[in-house]
């Protein structure tokens, strides 16, 4: 103890000597762990954490995929589920759901009677025991309660439900609970109470169920749309790619029975772990490197600082041996100087770790999900792993030069400061490798910024194109009762329209309305159409996304006609159906041949008959509204003759269209009182900011990390030549008394720094162009170069490095020759 008390006692005495090398590398440990340990435990939770069902790693989920519109995760189709789960071999269990839809949806449950709205999620039998999660009270779904052989519909509460509705009671089994779903009560026999914690399916998406019901399907009824999710739990023994080989087999049969409308059709098995992730898991990549980067220059910063600090005391350590210290006790006090400078950066990163862990939801957007970002939490285990590797790094760098320093050349080392060998130069000095690191890893952080930003910039100008300040969306529908409270629901819903567009019309600061089915248009639903003639798409049924639009819809979204003619107000349900398509579907399905008057079928009957509806004209569109992607071959069709129960209205506003959202809401609820229901009213500047969510919120993470690697670039320039002009006070101080200046001084500390800086700046580009291709599916209109970008990044880093490198050069050119020479 009394070694170890003077072994710190002198470590603080020596930190207190060398103040600028110790701050610096408290400073540098304190960023790297705080924001190392932010992200690494954000990823650790968000992909390596179990999840809260027994056996969670046999979980998968099934996706369906379309090769030849190059689409994959879709739902998988209600035709293909009950062959799945009847011919499957692979698999303990499969069942099919339906995510909850978010609270601010257009037709949300509520509680009858009230207002208050309710998460449900729709299940078949088999979810719970997949999950084999047993409830606290009663049971779940009972295989043999099919609702289609007459049995009552049953629900499932959750635990959260269960205590504010009925405070607990173990009562409430056999109870019955009304829900308003889409305007009609439906009545639910509770039989369970799940337990706390349990939510499925959050986190796969942000809503958790208040309530499960059961989710019915017709085997014997071949349905086409694409809206369940499948969620299988793999037998003992099986992995990923024995059930992808048997799923295959299932699929090609599937293919081969139903080869009109699941020709292009596969089917893919993916870890449930894995879909957590799978939005966000770029990004997550993206912020593992920097942080990785950060780390790099991090362990350089420190390792330099301790190398140029241990090379500086040859001549301590020299009189250090000569006075009778041992190899032994050398090496011991190296060691404690670097844990000691280790602690207090370890200290001070674990409060920038907590409060980087409280800053990171506030980064991302609100209208960003991140699965289980709200329990990440600082994990005491990586903190000590990033510090860990710090301080070996430290301490290799402090006490490995040291073991050759224990055994100096004496005599050499205790000459007089004036006859001893003058300091080599900067650039070959040992820690310029180092040194060379750090700043190629600051610049090509810097190079992956400017793109991201670049990128925003460049999905923003394309949006700005739609004029998004000036439109206004509100979401409209009809409940289910209309359609049996008002005789022939379906030809009034025109007239409904109509009657409202002319009332917003009036307003004095509307220029245009329109109703589109959904809004933006990459929120459109896919079906399968098939034509006449010749073609790809004659042969089977081929993907495409399906809107009804009113006509003055392409004039608000500056579409252009190509040939044909516009749809038309004479385009009514008693007229010819007609269809109007986009260029990217003339170009795909009609490559060699004109496809006006060609007649296409969808695969899903939109109305009760099998219609043909002719096309009548090509438009071309521009990159789509918000997410800015190309557009994806589309068929638009007459609103008026094939009426959707709800639909977005699309208003062009002379103002602010804040101000007429209120008047708009209102209008909209009148056109049929009590049987109304208004959505989302949001404005064009609400979409962009939504769909440019993962951008910003990539390109926000990784400015902060370029920002912290930047100051610890500069940081460790800084520091590294305040130190090594400091050594060289003699030399400088013999050049200014035989004549040279200031500025002369100066320009040589520079020189030897840009030399070293302009290496590291050439090791920067080459390693920014294998940055550019990490980001480039997070880019928006990647260049395969952007030298611009480039530039950019490099003249600002320079910049930076040429202030790191002038201050130390200026405080060196200030030195008295008289003194130096006097004390020499």
């Amino acid at each position: 103890m009394a070694r170890l008390t003077a072994d710190l006692w002198y470590a603080l005495r020596s930190a207190g000597r060398y103040r600028i090398i110790t701050a610096a590398t408290v400073l540098t440990m304190a960023l790297v762990i705080g924001a190392g340990t932010a992200v690494f435990s954000a990823i650790s939770k968000l992909t390596l954490t179990p999840l809260a069902y027994p056996q969670s790693q046999e979980l998968v989920m099934l996706w369906d995929s379309n090769r030849k519109a190059g689409k994959e995760h879709f739902p998988v189709m209600e035709g293909a589920f009950p062959i799945l789960l009847d011919e499957t071999r692979v698999f303990e269990g499969m069942a099919a759901f339906i995510l909850p839809m978010p609270k601010d949806w257009l037709y949300h449950d509520k509680l009858w009677g009230t207002e208050e709205l309710v998460s449900t999620t729709a299940s078949t039998r088999q979810l719970f025991s997949l999950l084999r999660v047993p409830p606290i009270l009663g049971r779940t779904f009972d295989p043999s309660e099919m609702v289609l052989n007459g049995h009552p519909r049953v629900v499932v509460l959750s635990y959260s439900f269960w205590l504010r509705h009925y405070g607990g009671s173990r009562d409430v089994i056999g109870k019955t609970l009304d829900l308003n779903q889409f305007g009609l009560r439906v009545p639910y026999v509770i039989v369970g109470v799940m337990p706390e914690g349990f939510e499925f399916p959050y986190p796969l998406a942000p809503e958790k169920p208040d309530l499960w019901v059961d989710l019915p399907y017709l085997a014997a009824e071949f349905h086409v749309s694409n809206n369940f999710l499948v969620l299988a739990r793999l037998k003992k023994g099986i992995e990923i790619r024995q059930a992808q080989a048997d799923v295959d087999t299932v699929a090609a049969h599937i293919r081969q029975q139903q080869a009109t409308y699941f020709d292009n059709e596969l089917v893919r098995v993916v870890p449930l772990q894995s879909e957590l992730v799978r939005s966000i898991r770029p990004i997550m990549w993206v912020m593992l490197g920097a942080a990785s980067c950060l780390l790099l220059i991090g362990c350089a910063n420190t390792g330099n600082f301790f190398l140029a600090r241990a090379l500086s005391r040859q001549r301590e350590l020299a009189i250090r041996v000569a006075l009778g210290a041992g190899r032994a006790a050398l090496i011991r006090q190296m060691l404690t100087e670097s844990l000691l400078v280790a602690g207090a950066g370890g200290v001070l990163g674990s409060l920038l770790a907590h409060w980087g862990h409280r800053a990171l939801p506030l980064i991302v957007p609100s209208s960003m999900y991140v699965p289980r970002l709200d329990s990440v939490a600082q994990d005491p285990r990586l903190s000590a792993l990033t510090a860990a590797v710090l301080v070996v790094f430290a301490a290799a760098f402090n006490v490995l030069p040291s073991l050759r320093l224990c055994r100096p050349n004496v005599d050499e080392a205790l000459k007089p400061a004036g006859r001893a060998r003058a300091a080599s130069p900067i650039r070959l000095r040992r820690g310029s490798v180092l040194l060379i690191l750090q700043v190629g890893l600051a610049l090509a952080l810097l190079v992956g910024t400017t793109l991201l930003g670049e990128s925003l910039e460049k999905l923003l100008k394309t949006n700005r194109g739609f004029q998004p300040e000036s439109l206004l969306v509100v979401d409209v529908g009809f409940s289910n009762a209309a359609y049996t409270a008002v005789p022939h629901f379906q030809q009034v819903v025109p007239n409904l329209y109509h009657q409202f567009e002319e009332r917003i019309k009036s307003l004095p600061g509307a220029r245009f309305v329109a109703a589109v089915r959904a809004f933006p248009l990459e929120m459109g639903t896919q079906y399968r159409f098939k034509a006449d003639g010749t073609g790809p798409i004659s042969a089977n049924f081929e993907p495409a996304q399906w809107q009804l639009v009113t006509p003055s819809f392409f004039e608000i979204m500056n579409l252009k006609l190509l040939r044909g003619r516009w749809l038309a107000e004479t385009d009514t349900v008693n007229a010819s159906p007609v269809a109007v398509i986009n260029r990217s579907m003339a170009e795909r399905y009609w490559p060699l041949t004109d496809p006006l008057g060609r007649k296409i079928r969808p695969m899903l009957r939109i109305t009760a008959k099998d219609i043909g509806y002719t096309v009548v004209g090509v438009v071309q569109e521009q990159r789509r509204f918000g997410f800015g992607d190309e557009p994806v071959p589309t068929v638009y069709q007459a609103f008026d003759q094939v009426t959707p129960g709800h639909f977005s209205v699309v208003i062009r506003t002379v103002g602010d269209p804040h101000a007429a959202a209120g008047i708009v809401r209102s209008a909209a609820l009148q056109m049929l009182p009590g049987q109304t229901v208004v959505g989302k009213v949001r404005t064009g500047e609400d979409i962009v900011s939504a769909s440019t969510a993962r951008l910003r919120a990539t390109t926000a993470l990784v400015s902060v990390f370029t920002f912290l690697a930047l100051v610890l670039a500069a940081l460790g320039v800084y520091g590294l030549f305040s130190y090594y002009t400091s050594q060289r006070t003699h030399e400088i101080g013999i050049r200014m008394s035989l004549g040279a200046r200031r500025f002369d001084v100066v320009l040589l500390v520079c020189e030897e720094g840009m030399a070293l800086v302009s290496v590291g700046t050439l090791l920067g580009v080459g390693l920014s162009f294998g940055v550019g291709r990490i980001l480039r599916s997070l880019l928006y209109e990647p260049p395969p170069i952007d030298f611009l970008a480039l530039c950019l990044a490099t003249l600002f880093f320079l910049v930076v490095a040429v202030v790191a490198i002038y201050v130390p050069a200026r405080r060196a050119s200030q030195v008295d020759p008289m003194v130096v020479l006097r004390y020499e």
